[in-house]
């Protein structure tokens, strides 16, 4: 699933974590080291390191944003479907 165009009060890129088969994908896209943990419950989160004391963590079904200021953060699904708009990629 490749990263799609999305609007909030800024253009920003975001894709859906859903299974850690995206990890590659998501290191291409965040370009910032992750890690895989699989929980106890059987959930898994994907931590996204983005500084010593900084980690972006994101559950199955959340979204990883990336601002144009180049901030990546963690957005859970209904936050994120309510706060952005899809952008037409093929407009312009």
């Amino acid at each position: 699933m490749a990263a799609s165009q999305y609007r909030r009060s800024a253009l920003c890129e975001a894709i859906q974590f859903n299974s850690p088969d995206q990890v590659q994908e998501i290191i291409d896209f965040v370009g910032l080291p992750v890690m895989v943990e699989y929980k106890t419950d059987g959930s898994v989160h994907l931590r996204v390191i983005r500084g010593t004391y900084e980690v972006a963590v994101a559950c199955a079904g959340d979204y990883l944003v990336k601002h144009e200021n180049g901030k990546i953060e963690a957005v859970k699904k209904d936050d994120f479907e309510s706060q952005y708009e899809p952008v037409d990629s093929g407009s312009g």
